[in-house]
């Protein structure tokens, strides 16, 4: 049994790098498949638009048991994206064991000024059958860069940054807040959320942020048994993000 999960949200979103502090993989190290067969010299920055299909296999040498599918890219407005993504959904999850989709992780960049396509084309108005949605807000850190030069202007020194930090932090709370409000007053919301940044390097802040996405993923799964698969499958694999999991508990 493998655990597999749709990782939707617009191109550079953060996707490709998320799975790689997941998965404890170096840049550009993921697998792509297409009909059983491996498709050579995938690209970095695997989530651009066009590049691939959302039925292609994501996976990584350290943990073959875990499968990704990307949107490849989900823009605003993308009637037509959206009509793919849900076929794919009711697909899977009435498919076999070895072939059944049991998350989806929606990837929500707060660098983006623009309200997120996703709240405008109708994807939260269907339940995604027994497949749990986890919200994740990204680029966290790159929010805080676009606020703090509004704060503190172009021409500004080292010492201004930590005066305007506290401002700084509320501010980009107060912009995640609203995001987060409005996906909660959907008619079938996500069942979890989490904000991450600063995830492009190994540290154990990157590392804890991973562990939490396992985390809200497990208690919105619908049953021990997908749980049970989640565990063997990712933490037990992961040799960091378990010993955290083990150190928490």
């Amino acid at each position: 049994r493998r655990f597999r999960v749709l990782i939707l949200g617009p191109a550079n979103a953060g996707k490709t790098t998320l799975l790689e502090r997941l998965t404890d993989s170096p840049a550009g190290a993921s697998i792509v498949t297409r009909n059983g067969k491996r498709i050579e010299e995938v690209p970095r920055g695997y989530d651009q638009r066009g590049i691939h299909t959302i039925d292609d296999e994501i996976t990584y040498k350290s943990n073959p048991d875990l499968v990704f599918h990307d949107s490849g890219g989900f823009e605003a407005g993308g009637v037509e994206e959206v009509k793919a993504v849900w076929q794919f959904i009711q697909k899977r999850s009435l498919a076999s064991p070895s072939q059944q989709l049991h998350a989806i992780w929606l990837c929500i960049p707060t660098d983006n000024d623009r309200p997120f396509g996703f709240l405008h084309s109708g994807f939260f108005s269907e339940p995604t059958a027994s497949v749990p949605v986890i919200g994740i807000f990204t680029k966290l850190d790159g929010r805080k860069t676009k606020i703090m030069t509004e704060v503190l202007g172009p021409a500004s020194e080292p010492s201004d940054f930590l005066a305007c930090a506290p401002e700084v932090e509320q501010k980009v709370a107060e912009f995640v807040n609203g995001l987060e409000t409005q996906f909660r007053n959907q008619r079938y919301p996500p069942a979890g959320f989490l904000r991450v940044g600063n995830m492009h390097e190994v540290t154990e802040q990157s590392i804890a942020l991973c562990n939490q996405l396992l985390g809200a993923t497990m208690d919105a799964l619908p049953n021990e048994t997908q749980r049970s698969l989640l565990h063997l499958t990712v933490w037990k694999r992961n040799r960091r993000i378990h010993t955290i999991y083990v150190l928490q508990r």
